[in-house]
């Protein structure tokens, strides 16, 4: 007799089931609707594939409670309308030799399906063959579809109410009605740069976002990403052939020094698509190479147009990746057409010689602004010699008297590292005719610090060695020559501070020196521990995008607290009243643009809280370059600002600021045995 153990379920005929549509729609739904952008995606990509030349979006409790998408499209038939919240219904394809030549932007027939199954919709259509009169449909997840006659327009309205209203599980992960809202505008703003000859109006609720009307390409990008672009865009245009096929890339780049920090404003459209390809924008990246800091992204609204045989979309859902069936010859064609560009406009690097490969040692330059027969006898008081290896200025008078300091008396006056200050004048190279001479370029007192300092701002001494700079540097008769170890400070490829430490040497990066500084600074300031914001004279008006309007809107709380003081005049205008003290003159509406593209980018890598981000975009954003030249008391207080923070070691995306190299190693490195 055979018997069944007790612990084994006995198995049946029915382990296997199929689901119901509505559970089968609500697991599609994951991955089609993901928040109420998802859905206006797909509503107007469907309106776009209708032939719509007008396009509404209505947005209301940004997307939660309602979305209303309009369209002057070819509509529906009732016939069409009844079918269209079925799954896998779809008038884009028929056969699956379609799916390998697809140009429309939908074809799978999921997205209507899928948002009947977590929303209350509502479809009215029309034809043009249909006189006067169009059909509602009303959908609601587990009914049936109510179907009667409605008056209309031509086209077709969809809306969409109480999104996830059945799926409290998924309704209780959206974000923020501003976080939403901005992902719906930075989704609007992809569209109206693919269909420049479409007119798209946007509402947030009752307030008009734009009303774009048709236009040409580069007007629509002025309109949608700012007037900052009018005289930095160029024209990319190449027809190309890949393996037989024509290849067509058109649109337009940003010259080099347009790039930012993000690639907020960097679009790929393939056949009118919008598309992502981390190849594509690195062969874009390429073309621009020695033009941009590698970690600086050039803004540009490019358009492929290839058979689409070649190309296959059908990988994710979102249709936002492709494969191509040739990689590296698109790769390639993408290069040649941006680097063709940058060619025409002359932004490729060049180098300039001088006349005479032998220059003079120093030129004479004028300091009067009197006619040369008006000019007295005394040169020396009129003229200027510039040195023209070490940009050390002397009048004529002083060069003999120099010259034979510095070498007919054998006495070495260079000085060095740590050099006690020079009582002597002249051994300075600092005399009363010369500080005339620099009073009259520089307009101003010229001690040995503004000297060197002076030369640090107009970019003279960009030219020299670190020794150079470093002697200039420490001409300054302070409290530094008398410090207790003779600490002295050395700036090593405009990129790290190094100074001798009790234990060996330290060597600090500058930017993440800074950047610490910076973001603890924020901080606090957003913990009203202190004041950190300077109010401006002259408030600075700034164009902004519908998703930056939002984008303040969400923070605007923290960017006051941090010293931006943001009034929002109208969906894409804003006025920055006060600024951050650490905020340079003239920046501020740059200072504020590049904060808050890194604080887009910190919300989707960092999950911190929003002050905290906020700081550590500030502190990146506003932070000393590498490249940046430093002056001894700008390194000093570089320094002693790092050690008062509360981490000193580690900038706030966690890479290392200083680096300690003990005396040990150097004597091991030297043989040294004590």
């Amino acid at each position: 007799m055979t018997t069944t153990p007790a612990n084994t379920t006995p198995l049946t005929d029915s382990e296997i089931q199929i689901l119901p549509d509505f559970i089968a729609n609500q697991i599609a739904a994951g991955e089609v609707v993901q928040r109420p952008e998802s859905v206006v995606k797909e509503l107007v990509e469907n309106s776009m594939d209708a032939g719509a030349t007008h396009i509404t979006v209505i947005v209301r409790g940004a997307g939660k409670q309602l979305l209303h998408i309009i369209d002057n499209g070819k509509g529906m038939s009732k016939t069409d309308l009844l079918l269209a919240p079925k799954r896998h219904a779809t008038s884009k394809i028929k056969t699956s030799e379609d799916l390998e030549r697809i140009m429309t932007l939908g074809f799978r027939g999921e997205a209507l399906a899928s948002i009947a199954s977590v929303a209350q919709m509502e479809i009215r259509s029309r034809r043009a063959s249909d006189e006067n009169i169009g059909y509602k449909l009303v959908s609601e997840p587990l009914q049936e579809p109510v179907l009667e006659p409605c008056s209309m327009e031509i086209g077709t309205q969809i809306f969409v109410r109480n999104l996830f209203y059945n799926v409290p599980a998924r309704r209780k992960f959206l974000r923020s009605d501003l976080t939403e809202f901005r992902h719906i505008a930075e989704t609007m703003t992809r569209f109206v740069l693919s269909r420049p000859n479409v007119r798209f109006t946007f509402y947030d609720d009752d307030t008009l976002i734009y009303d774009l009307a048709a236009t040409t390409l580069k007007q629509r990008i002025l309109d949608a990403l700012g007037s900052r672009f009018s005289d930095a865009l160029m024209p990319v245009d190449l027809n190309d052939d890949i393996n037989g096929t024509p290849l067509h890339i058109w649109g337009f780049i940003g010259q080099p020094q347009f790039a930012k920090k993000t690639k907020s404003e960097q679009f790929f459209y393939l056949n009118g698509r919008s598309i992502s390809s981390r190849q594509l924008s690195h062969a874009v990246m390429n073309a621009y190479e020695h033009l941009i800091d590698q970690s600086s992204y050039p803004p540009f609204v490019l358009f492929l147009e290839i058979n689409p045989e070649r190309v296959d979309i059908n990988i994710h859902p979102q249709k936002h990746e492709v494969k191509f069936d040739d990689d590296r010859t698109m790769y390639s064609a993408i290069r040649r057409a941006v680097a063709g560009t940058l060619a025409k406009f002359n932004l490729t690097p060049s180098a300039s010689f001088r006349d005479s490969a032998f220059p003079q040692a120093h030129e004479r330059m004028s300091l009067s602004n009197r006619a040369p027969h008006e000019r007295s006898n005394d040169f020396t008081n009129e003229f200027t010699f510039v040195d023209n290896q070490r940009v050390n200025m002397r009048t004529g008078e002083i060069m003999e008297r120099s010259s034979e300091t510095n070498f007919g008396s054998g006495t070495n006056t260079e000085l060095r590292p740590n050099a006690p200050y020079p009582k002597d004048a002249s051994a300075r190279g600092l005399f009363p005719r010369e500080q005339s001479a620099l009073e009259a370029l520089f307009g101003r007192d010229t001690d040995a610090t503004s000297f060197a300092q002076n030369r640090t701002n107009t970019g003279l001494g960009s030219s020299q060695s670190n020794n150079e700079i470093f002697a200039s540097q420490t001409q300054q008769p302070s409290a530094f020559q008398g410090a207790p170890a003779q600490k002295f400070y050395w700036q090593l490829h405009k990129k790290y501070v190094l100074t001798p430490s009790q234990q060996g040497l330290t060597i600090i990066d500058q930017h993440a020196a800074h950047e610490r500084i910076l973001y603890e600074r924020a901080l606090k300031a957003m913990h009203e521990e202190f004041a950190y914001g300077q109010e401006l004279l002259f408030p600075v008006t700034m164009r902004c995008t519908g998703a930056e309007t939002a984008l303040v809107e969400e923070v605007q709380k923290e960017l006051a607290d941090m010293g931006f003081v943001i009034t929002v005049n109208s969906p894409q205008e804003l006025e920055i009243r006060a600024v951050p003290a650490d905020v340079r003159t003239g920046r501020e509406e740059d200072a504020l643009r590049e904060l808050l593209e890194q604080y887009r980018e910190y919300t989707e890598l960092r999950h911190t809280s929003a002050r905290d981000n906020l700081a550590a975009s500030f502190g990146c954003r506003s932070a000393i370059r590498a490249g940046d030249i430093l002056s001894l008391q700008e390194m000093r207080s570089l320094v002693d600002d790092l050690y008062a923070t509360q981490m000193p070691y580690a900038c706030p995306h966690g890479r290392p600021i200083i680096i300690e190299i003990p005396l040990e190693e150097f004597d091991r490195r030297f043989g040294r045995t004590s």
